[in-house]
Order: C-alpha cells, then sequence, then structure tokens
C-alpha cells in the first residue's frame, strides 16, 4: 500500500492485519451481505468493475476509500478480477456476527488465481482451466498441470527445447516457478504469456515434492501411478500440490489420481501444426467455428468434449489402439438404437468430475447436488 493509513476503528486494524499477509493480492473483506475492498484495493476494484468508489464515513477513518458488492454477485465479480492479472483473497466472517463478543472474526478462506478459478461464468464446459509448475534441471525439465475443477492430474518430463510444445497440449492459465527463475525470455513464455507465480525454492526439493504426493494419495511410493521414475515431474507436481493447498488454502481431497504423461504411441505436434490444421482455432475468424473440433465435436457431455480435445492434442500411432477405438465406433454405427439410448441417457447427466469438485471445496448449490442423482 502507497501510504501508510493508521487503523482509528475495529473494522480497519482487522483489515490491515489481514492485508499484511496477502500484500499482493486484491481482499475481498466480508461485512454482512456484502465484500468490501479498501484503500487501493479499493481502487482498483472500482476501475476493473466499473463500481462507485465511495469513502468510509466512520468517525477518524472516514477518508478510507471503499468500493463493494452484494455477495450473491462473487462469481461475476471474481471472474473479471482474477482475468484482469490480479489475486484476490476472499475474507469470510468465521464466526456467527449474534454469537460475537466485539468485532467478528474474520479470516482468508481461499486466494483465487487464473490458475484456480472455477466459477461457471469462467469455466467451458468442454474446455479444461489448468495451472501448471515447470521445474528445470540443466537439459530437460519437469512440469505437472492441475485442473482443480475436475480434479485431473498430470505430470511428465520433456527435454527444455520441447517444452513448449508439452506446455501446448495442456494450454495453463497460470504457471508456478521457483523463486529466482528467468522466464520472461523463455519461448513457452512469449508463446503462451501466462499468468506467473513465484514460490520458495524449497517447495521443489524432491524428497519434500515426493512426501507432499504420496502423503495426499495415501501410498507408499508413486509406483502405482507409474511415475516413481520422473524425478523432476515429481518436484514439480509436489511444489504444485503444495502452492495450491498451502499457500492457496484450495482442498484437493477431490484429486485423487496422478497421470503421467506418456510420449510413446503419441504423435508429436507442434503449435505451429495445431493452428495451421485450425484443429481448435480458425485462422481466419479466431473463433471455433468452422475448426476441425468444431466439426467433429458431437459429445452429449461436457466430460466427454474435454476427452475429445484430449484425444486430438494427442493423437494415437499404436496400431492397436487405433484399431481398439475404431472397433468400438464400429460397434455403436451397427448398433444404431443402443447408440441412441446411450446418447439419450447421458445428455441428461450433469459435470459429475466439476460437481464432485465443487462439493469437495463447499462451493456445490442445491442444483449442483440435485443433478448428481438426475
Amino acid at each position: 500500500m502507497g501510504k501508510t493509513v493508521v487503523a482509528n476503528t475495529p473494522v480497519m486494524k482487522q483489515f490491515l492485519e489481514i492485508k499484511s499477509k496477502y500484500k499482493d493480492a486484491l481482499v475481498l473483506f466480508r461485512m454482512g451481505d456484502f465484500y468490501e475492498t479498501f484503500l487501493e484495493d479499493a481502487i482498483i476494484t472500482s476501475k476493473i468493475l466499473g463500481i462507485v468508489l465511495t469513502k468510509r464515513a466512520n468517525g477518524k477513518a472516514a477518508d478510507v476509500d471503499l468500493a463493494g458488492f452484494p455477495y450473491h454477485a462473487l462469481d461475476t465479480y471474481l471472474s473479471k478480477l482474477v482475468k484482469a492479472g490480479h489475486r484476490v483473497a476472499i475474507c469470510e466472517q468465521v464466526e456467527d456476527p449474534k454469537l460475537a463478543k466485539g468485532i467478528v472474526k474474520r479470516d482468508v478462506i481461499e486466494v483465487v488465481t487464473p490458475g484456480t478459478l472455477t466459477s461457471d461464468q469462467t469455466l467451458n464446459n468442454k474446455s479444461n482451466r489448468y495451472i501448471g509448475s515447470i521445474h528445470s534441471q540443466k537439459d530437460h525439465a519437469g512440469f505437472a498441470f492441475l485442473d482443480s475443477s475436475t480434479g485431473e492430474f498430470h505430470l511428465g518430463e520433456c527435454k527444455i527445447t520441447q517444452l513448449k510444445n508439452s506446455i501446448l497440449k495442456f494450454f495453463p492459465q497460470e504457471i508456478i516457478l521457483a523463486n529466482g527463475v528467468v522466464y520472461s525470455t523463455s519461448d513457452w513464455y512469449l508463446e503462451f504469456q501466462p499468468f506467473i507465480t513465484h514460490i520458495d525454492e524449497w517447495i521443489y526439493d524432491h524428497d519434500t515434492a515426493y512426501r507432499e504426493l504420496i502423503g495426499h494419495f495415501g501410498v507408499k511410493s508413486l509406483k502405482g501411478f507409474g511415475c516413481d521414475e520422473l524425478s523432476s515431474g515429481i518436484c514439480a507436481a509436489g511444489a504444485l500440490m503444495n502452492h495450491i493447498k498451502s499457500n492457496l488454502g484450495s482442498s484437493l481431497d477431490h484429486v485423487s489420481k496422478l497421470s503421467p504423461v506418456i510420449q510413446d504411441g503419441f504423435m508429436g505436434l507442434d503449435g505451429f501444426t495445431i493452428k495451421n490444421l485450425e484443429v481448435f482455432q480458425s485462422l481466419s475468424s479466431q473463433g471455433t467455428h468452422g475448426t476441425l473440433v468444431d466439426c467433429i465435436d458431437s459429445t452429449h457431455t461436457a466430460g466427454g468434449g474435454r476427452l475429445l480435445r484430449r484425444w486430438l492434442f494427442h493423437p494415437l500411432t499404436d496400431l492397436r489402439k487405433l484399431n481398439s477405438r475404431l472397433n468400438m465406433v464400429e460397434a455403436f454405427t451397427e448398433h444404431l438404437r443402443v447408440l441412441k439410448s446411450i446418447q439419450n441417457s447421458l445428455s441428461h447427466t450433469s459435470d459429475i468430475q466439476r460437481v464432485l469438485g465443487k462439493i469437495n471445496q463447499g462451493k456445490a448449490s442445491p442444483r449442483d447436488v440435485v443433478a448428481l442423482s438426475a
């Protein structure tokens, strides 16, 4: 904060104590039915959201800038703040105001960043939203990508020269790096321009990362996931999980599987090829109309749409797996009644992965829960 502010009221004292712990974030401070922002946070918030900037009229604190919005509009405004390039700390009342003695206790329950934004207004039903982590060692790099809305967690390794193509297949909104890592001239950063977050270097320590992963999954080793030998990838994955749990305060109990990124048996596609083949984006309109995915996506569920995109990013070259996939397609085309019946059933199902993610994070609405029984 630019100027020194004297806490003349209990509320301002409480806010400044919390803000001192989250200096790099906009603090949304819950007060009754509103989320309020103060001081420089209020000035920034009012500009981004187009809401009125006022002064707090409360004794000696009358010169404090203030901007707020109703709590039920959080999803709408939160996505706008994060898309503008800001971390947002959500500070809630953690006790019943009726039972509070003095000022209501408040605490930050979650820090939201571009890679962990899970509001319905932001997510594309048929696309993943990943946060990534990179750990470089000499001529190779380990990477990990997590979609906190679905619980999908991937890790892998590649040569430094292939890192851009590896990142392309996940297109993360945010990437975390160890403090001191220079990224501004990296080809992957120049290509994708993700939101960058730096964390303490010790979090990338292999033993620390390994303990984080086996502790989360409740196993003695990572051999069962097929990634025990991916040491750099483990460093990246463990650091990412530690960061989301500890620094952002998010629950990851719904993450139940760690998937290694396998290169063998898949065709390598670089950004130039995907762009010029117009697989996901049209060269003329920059939209999806007329693209390959637009033409062939007849999926009836959000999960199916995400799976199709994953297959297009990783085309098979293994003849046995290709024939197995084709046999399944042929079986459905030869039994159209079965196909229609399954399509009809699937079209009424909810996005189970994301609903379970919401339930785990305490963000599910009654409609989400009811949808699971449909």
